[in-house]
């Protein structure tokens, strides 16, 4: 039998009150309805990452694939290798990703920690989403600082990042193939354009991830210290860490010759994330602007279906409707059923459903009593549904 020592007990139950006392659970704390990625999409982002959309068919292979297969494939590593955060284990882990996502209208994901001396987070999936926490970014951060990081992978789930994250990977990683089936000459000289033109969305995504942060966190001191300690932690000196120092580095390529200049551009090229100093200027410039206090002031493009962002989709019952829409709603926002109501009827009895509202209709009945709609289907294949139903 396991027997844990009082201290022990002590400093988890400190640190589970550190967490569930952060900014984030405080009445105080601003909701944002149905908001869209768009709202604090960071300049460039949606062009970029429209551009990969427009590769022919390669997001409905992706979506079939992730829901088939490697979202599967990352459930069971996940389950053979991490511990996942619930109601009864890392509790307070869990109601802070809740909570998070209550704030961003985000599809809650499952959440996983793993035991790594790296401070990282990251998310995976599409329809259904991960979002891993490393056990040193955990013990590293406030919850505050925390929070920020959560919501910044939350944005990257809003914004459906995920899949053409992976997209873009596939098409890198398998180019060669792609390039003997596709017969246009000189096809080749476009690789290298076009890994720079990936590259430099997803570092742009990132950025609009961490806008997302701040939006859940509504405090940009807590981020900008968060992002600091992504780039230099060291136990002890967390003090020691001045913000307005730090950010002052994002001018270093200004104090170097042009070929230097350019060296370092193209060194950082395959980079996944901008330099921390960019990040944390970027944030502490937007959390001054007026767009984020549109947002903070309810004035924010609405997005009520969750077409864009990951999760998991549920169909409507509704047989007129038949909406994908994002698990997270109860009901359907199109047409207002509820997403847990009866399975979607026969296609014998959707012939007796009026073809505009979805009012059940009698044999007798010409024009639906609801919405006085004319119905194209004949009273006889109404009154053959009928007989069936009430047999």
């Amino acid at each position: 039998m396991f027997c844990i020592k009082p201290s022990a007990i002590m400093r988890r139950m400190s640190r589970a009150a550190e967490i569930d006392n952060c900014r984030v659970f405080s009445p105080a704390q601003l909701m944002f309805p149905d908001i869209s990625y768009s709202s604090f999409v960071y300049p460039g982002d949606e062009e970029a990452l429209a551009a990969l959309k427009k590769v022919p068919g390669a997001s409905t292979l992706l979506i079939y694939l992730q829901k088939n297969f490697t979202e599967g494939v990352t459930f069971v590593e996940n389950n053979q290798q991490m511990i996942r955060a619930n109601t009864k284990c890392f509790a307070s882990l869990h109601r802070l990703v809740v909570r998070c996502s209550a704030i961003l209208s985000c599809p809650v994901p499952d959440v996983y920690v793993t035991n790594s001396p790296f401070m990282n987070a990251y998310t995976v999936g599409h329809r259904h989403t991960y979002l891993v926490l490393h056990s040193s970014l955990v013990e590293g951060m406030t919850g505050d600082e925390l929070s920020f990081v959560i919501g910044h992978e939350l944005g990257h789930i809003k914004s459906g990042h995920g899949l053409y994250r992976q997209l873009g990977a596939l098409l890198i990683q398998y180019w060669d193939i792609a390039a003997s089936l596709i017969p246009v000459p000189g096809i080749g000289y476009i690789r290298v354009p076009l890994l720079l033109a990936f590259w430099e969305w997803y570092r742009r995504a990132e950025l609009t991830c961490d806008r997302a942060g701040l939006l859940c966190l509504q405090a940009v001191e807590p981020g900008l210290m968060a992002l600091g300690k992504l780039a230099g932690k060291v136990a002890g000196f967390e003090d020691e860490l001045d913000i307005e120092s730090a950010m002052s580095q994002s001018g270093a390529h200004q104090e170097v010759s042009r070929i230097v200049r350019v060296v370092s551009i193209l060194g950082s090229s395959e980079s996944t994330h901008p330099y921390v100093p960019v990040r944390m200027k970027q944030l502490h410039e937007y959390s001054q602007s007026a767009d984020y206090g549109k947002i903070l002031n309810g004035q924010y493009a609405h997005d009520p279906i969750g077409e864009h962002e990951g999760g998991l989709r549920i169909t409507c019952p509704n047989p007129i409707c038949h909406t994908e829409v994002n698990a997270k709603y109860p009901t359907c926002p199109k047409c207002g059923w509820a997403l847990d109501s009866v399975p979607p009827p026969t296609p014998v009895e959707a012939a007796c459903v009026c073809s505009k509202c979805g009012n059940i209709l009698t044999p007798e009945v010409n024009f639906c009593p609801r919405c006085g709609t004319k119905q194209e289907v004949s009273p006889v294949t109404r009154k053959t549904w009928f007989f069936r139903r009430n047999t």
